[in-house]
């Protein structure tokens, strides 16, 4: 039997020495890197997960599958779903991100709360909406006209902007036509209504017009002036209406159509809501008469005599422009 060296069992002994250190070199650099990897991967899946859901949130892949669209077509069985889109609405200072569904008889204004879940704001019958170009009486600061246009039901008026001219214009003629198409089938097709005079020379107290669907706040003006017998340009005055006892009267800019602002509150059973349902019905339970609502009041009058400081109340807007609606009732 051989014997080693001194020299050899030495050198046998530092050899797994240095491959010991050499390994453990190695094994330190490939957990490094097994570390490293993994949170990586995490890090880029985190970031694409978060704009993905950021974009899926604010573009669904199919509107028309979403809850809310299949609910509301439920609700009538001849409901079509025309369309979707995101926009910006924006009242005075105010600009809010929106989406807009669009049905053969309503849009619905919402606001996204995840890609399938969305809050509804305001829920139109078309047949009761209108659209114009004045920009500038509705809104304040900044607004680009190539893919803007103003919207607007009783009782509000916004400024829908859109992300590019194609898609505003595409959707401006949507909302036209569905609101000719609303109309059309709009019964009655003329109402009447009477309107006061106020700070209006000596005319008479009080005329009742009739008003057709399609009449706007300008046509109304140029009617009434013509039966109180007064001279003068129409953009000289103004038509205020009140909703109700509470509220202050509010002066509408001119595109606005009252026959939409009269029949809404007829069919909605007045402007308390929910507040006026429940009075009924305690009324019915004890035997007694049930009211109808009260109609808005109308008042026609001159320019001049409107000021901001008439709208100067709890309930109204501070700015002086006549599209400020009463803050309550511009919620979407």
């Amino acid at each position: 039997m051989e014997t080693m060296s001194p020299q050899q069992g030495a050198m046998g002994q530092s050899r797994p020495d240095s491959l010991t250190g050499d390994s453990k070199k190695k094994m330190k650099t490939l957990a490094q890197r097994r570390q490293s990897a993994p949170s990586l991967v995490i890090s880029k899946a985190l970031t694409r997960s978060r704009s993905t859901s950021r974009e899926s949130c604010l573009s669904p892949v199919q509107p028309e599958s979403c809850p809310l669209v299949q609910a509301f077509l439920a609700e009538c069985p001849r409901r079509l779903f025309l369309g979707h889109a995101q926009t910006q609405l924006k009242t005075g200072l105010q600009t809010q991100d929106r989406h807009l569904f669009l049905f053969s008889d309503a849009l619905l204004v919402a606001k996204a709360k995840s890609p399938t879940h969305f809050k509804v704001k305001a829920q139109v019958r078309v047949c009761e909406m209108w659209t114009a170009g004045c920009l500038d009486e509705v809104c304040e600061g900044t607004t680009s006209p190539e893919r803007s246009f103003v919207m607007g039901w009783p009782t509000c008026n916004c400024v829908a902007t859109f992300s590019s001219e194609e898609h505003k214009e595409k959707w401006l003629a949507l909302i036209k036509s569905r609101i000719i198409a609303g109309k059309g089938k709009d019964e009655p097709k003329t109402i009447p209504l009477k309107i006061f005079a106020k700070d209006i020379g000596n005319c008479a107290y009080a005329k009742t017009l009739a008003v057709s669907n399609g009449d706007s706040t300008a046509d109304v003006i140029r009617v009434a002036l013509l039966q109180f017998g007064i001279s003068g340009c129409v953009k000289d005055h103004r038509l205020w209406v009140s909703s109700s006892k509470d509220e202050p009267p509010y002066p509408l800019i001119g595109h606005e159509f009252p026959f939409s602002i009269k029949m809404s509150h007829i069919r909605d059973g007045g402007s308390s809501g929910w507040r006026r349902t429940r009075r009924r019905r305690r009324r019915r339970r004890r035997g007694g008469s049930v009211e109808g609502p009260r109609l808005p009041h109308w008042t026609a009058r001159r320019s001049c005599c409107w000021t901001s400081a008439s709208l100067q109340t709890p309930s109204a807007s501070s700015s002086s422009s006549p599209a400020k609606w009463p803050r309550d009732r511009r919620r979407f």
